[in-house]
Formats: C-alpha cells, structure tokens, sequence
C-alpha cells in the first residue's frame, strides 16, 4: 500500500479533492516514476474517483502459506486484491504537518470507502474470485478499525528494503520532511495487513454487520 501512486481519473494535475489548496506537484523525475509504477502495476482508482483514498490491482499470492483468523488460508496461485493508499488523498493531511488531523482525516476517508470497496469486491466479476486483501504499508497503526491484521514482514532484507522506501516517500511529502520519519522512526517499520474476502463482505457488504447501522444503504 504505497503511499503515492498517479491518479487515472480525471483530475487538474496540482488540484485534490480532500486539499485545502494546491497539491505541491512533484518534480519530473518522481513522476515518471510513478507513471511507471502505474502502468506496471496496472492500479484501478476505487469507483474511479479523484477523491478515493483507495486503489487497487489483482495479483496472484507467490509468498509463503498465510492462515488468517477466520481460516482463510491464502496459497501461492491465489488471486489476492492488493491495496495502495493514494497519494492525492494523503498528501493534504500530510503536508498540514497536524499528527491529530492526519488521523482524523485517515479515519473519515477510510471509513467512508472501504464499504465502498467491499461493494466492489462483491459485485464487479473481476474481483468474485479474490481470496484475500493485502497490503505492505507503513499505515498500520489503527488499521484493524477494518477488520485487517497486521503481522511483520518475515525476510529481515525484505523488511529493510520496504520500509526505507517507504520512508523516503513519507520524507518526501510530509510537511516535516525527513525530519518526521527520524523522530517516529521506531514506529514507521512496514508491516504486511490482510483480510479475507468473506470477512470484508461479513463486514462491509450489502449485508454487512457495520453496513446495517448506517442504514444498511450503498454509499
């Protein structure tokens, strides 16, 4: 869940939905960078809005066995739905510098979009055979709000190289700069998050149970 990534949908290239102003552009470089991470990864904007926190790609399960809490057991071969926090979202709480904002504002998008995702993941046929929902991210804290677990990254290398690239993203935008990630650097460490197909719909769904307090009504 790499906290940039190049918006598809329709969008004035320095404006975002959720910003108070402009969105600082990024110099060149970064964004072929990210033009590339999307054309390779083949990323879907969540109901293709500017505004989604959320995007997403199909890829097939190549790690170890992952047995989740509600005896999913995702296997090498497995469609597996993987998630990335979308940079136009983040980069207007980001760049407030306000810790106590930024989490507010995390809480009010996802809370507003993974019902949406569930929708999808439940309705659109390119995604009924997902098995499992994934993501590396540094945004963990607080995630299991929306049924994910969190558990580290197995290969030490492999959680090196993840969370120094996510870091330096995170220097990058946030308005503390490189400043930010060395003060929370023992909590900025890249975890892997999962969820199970049956408990995102068990929870979100048309029929999901945090789906009926609010009516039980499609966003």
């Amino acid at each position: 869940m790499t906290p940039p990534s190049a918006d598809r949908a329709a969008a004035p290239p320095n404006a975002s939905p959720t910003s108070k102003g402009p969105v600082r552009p990024l110099p060149l470089g970064w964004r072929l960078l990210e033009a590339w991470f999307q054309r390779t990864c083949r990323l879907t904007v969540l109901d293709d809005d500017p505004g989604a926190l959320l995007a997403y790609n199909l890829c097939v399960h190549r790690g170890p066995e992952v047995v989740l809490k509600d005896a999913t057991r995702v296997i090498a071969g497995d469609p597996v739905l993987e998630l990335h926090f979308r940079r136009e979202a983040l980069l207007p709480l980001i760049q407030d510098g306000d810790p106590l904002g930024m989490a507010l504002g995390l809480l009010k998008l996802g809370d507003r979009d993974f019902p949406r995702l569930a929708l999808a993941v439940e309705r659109q046929a390119d995604l009924r055979e997902v098995k499992a929902l994934h993501a590396l991210t540094l945004f963990h804290r607080g995630i299991t709000r929306y049924g994910f677990e969190v558990s580290p990254m197995r290969e030490r290398h492999l959680e090196w190289w993840f969370t120094a690239w996510h870091r330096l993203l995170m220097a990058r935008d946030h308005a503390q700069g490189a400043a930010r990630v060395r003060e929370h650097s023992e909590k900025l460490v890249t975890r892997h998050i999962w969820l199970s197909r049956e408990e995102l719909l068990r929870l979100y769904g048309a029929e999901g149970v945090k789906r009926k307090g609010r009516g039980n009504r499609a966003p």
